[in-house]
Parts: structure tokens; sequence; C-alpha cells
């Protein structure tokens, strides 16, 4: 079956949730049969939803990051949450793009991103599962708060990036397994030398493997097999998630290797769907 049957329109609205920085929001809609494919919660569960925590690109939040979150929701069952960490801001012009990533308060974002976790885990929701996932800038911006919340009372349930890493001088990503199940994706022929090329993809996986031989954690239990993955995609440069027509042509605009490839973009998101499932599920 293939694990894009759908194109529904998303459940979008402003989430105020305390002081947290605001947000849309994106449940689980049902295939077109009426059913669900999920199985990350059940009905008669005394557990509240699992979450997940979706981070853009350095664009803002536009059409393809919705599409992302509202995929998420509907594979694996979780409520999807884009944090608008621009202030409502998105651009299509690359230098713009990068102006507003320049200029994004990583402090102030990360202090903002573990206030909406706080807040989504008030009262009776203090069970909750939540995941993060990320795409370039969010993808490290993931990584970055699950290092953060590793070392908080509150850590994720497990993390995603996506060809993106933040820098090693602020933020020991390398620890992350220990505390919290972590996986990344990156693209062979990324040219982003430090952030995202497969040298740092080398190099994380290294980290992450070190971590689990030297300190344990659930992985070296033999509890979660996909505790710590980081997976390589052969012939893709950047952004090879982007499946939207606009996207497709910034990726080629941009000078990103390799055209989209359904297959290859398939795997990576039941890889995703499935480390979500297995590390949120309340049943």
């Amino acid at each position: 079956m293939p694990l894009f049957p759908r194109v529904l329109t998303p459940l979008r609205f402003r989430l105020p949730l305390g002081r947290s920085v605001s947000t849309l929001t994106f449940q689980p809609q049902p295939a077109l049969d009426g059913g669900f494919t999920h199985a990350i919660n059940s009905s008669t569960a005394f557990a509240p939803q699992p979450a997940i925590i979706v981070l853009q690109e350095w664009w803002g939040i536009n059409d393809q990051i919705k599409d992302h979150a509202q995929r998420l929701a509907n594979e694996t069952g979780a409520t999807a949450i884009i944090p608008d960490l621009y202030n409502g801001k998105s651009t299509l012009d690359a230098e713009e793009a990068s102006h507003l990533m320049s200029n994004l308060d990583w402090t102030k974002a990360l202090g903002e991103l573990e206030e909406l976790v706080v807040d989504l885990r008030k009262g009776e929701n203090a069970e909750r599962k939540i995941g993060a996932v990320g795409f370039c800038m969010g993808g490290a911006l993931s990584l970055a708060l699950a290092s953060k919340l590793s070392k908080s009372p509150h850590p994720l349930n497990a993390v995603s990036s996506f060809y993106g890493t933040p820098s090693a001088e602020h933020f020991d990503i390398g620890s992350i397994p220990i505390v919290t199940p972590c996986q990344a994706h990156f693209g062979e022929k990324d040219e982003f030398a430090g952030f995202s090329d497969v040298e740092t993809a080398k190099k994380l996986e290294k980290a992450w493997t070190e971590a689990i031989k030297t300190h344990g954690g659930f992985h070296a239990k033999g509890l979660h097999k996909l505790e710590a993955n980081v997976y390589i995609y052969p012939g893709q440069g950047h952004a090879f998630m982007n499946n939207l027509s606009w996207a497709i042509a910034k990726r080629s605009e941009l000078g990103f290797v390799g055209g989209f490839d359904p297959d290859l973009v398939n795997t990576a998101w039941r890889r995703t769907f499935h480390f979500f499932i297995e590390h949120l599920k309340t049943l």
C-alpha cells in the first residue's frame, strides 16, 4: 500500500499554549475508505494523544512543511504541531530566507520550544509522549532541542532530523541517544559542509554509536532497535523530501543534486513513521 494514499485539506488553527510560541496543529485524518492506517494510540487507552513537533526549513511556514505535518499526523496518529518560529514571516526567496535564518535567535527559539513541550504535558497530560522532527534548519533545531531537553526533567521521547545538524560547539548532540531515541537522514550528495554533508552524517553516526557503546541506554539493553540510526540516501543532495512542485523547482534552482525520487522518499517516510509509532505509541 502506498504511503501517500490521499491528499486532504489539513486542519489549521492557532493553538495558544501558555507562554509558548504560536502554532499550527494538524490532527490525523481518515483515509478515503473512512478508516485510519496508523496504530499509535488506542481509543481505549487512558493516555493523552502523542504529539510530534514539526520544525520548518529556512523558508518559514509554507505549504511544504504543512504537507509534511499532515502526512505525519495521518500516518502515525499523533497530533502534528508546527511552531511559528519566524512569527508569521515566510519567503520563497533564498536570499531573504538566509537572512531570516541568520537572524533567528536560537536561544529564544529553543526556550519557546521547551515551553511548548512543558505546556503539552501540563495537568492531565503529564504523561504525553512527544517527538520532534525537522527539515534543514528545522532538522538542526530538532537535534538541538533533544540535546537541551535531555538534560532536563522533560526530555523528548523521540527525535528525527532531516539534513540538518546544529553547531557542535554549542550543542552536545552526540549524547542524545543515551536519553532520547533518535534518527537522522542525509543525502549522499549534500554539499553543506559541517551541516548536512555526508562527512557530517558519518561523524554523527560514529558519535551516536560511541555514546550507546560507552554509556548504554535503552538501546544497549536491546529494547529499541531504532534508537540511534543515521540513514544516507544515494544520489541525493539537500531537501530531497520536498514533493510539492514549487519546492522541487527550488531544489533545481539552488543546484541541489538529485530530482524527486518517490521510491526513495517513500523509504525515508516509512522509516520515520515506524520510528515515531514505536516510540510514541500508547498501546
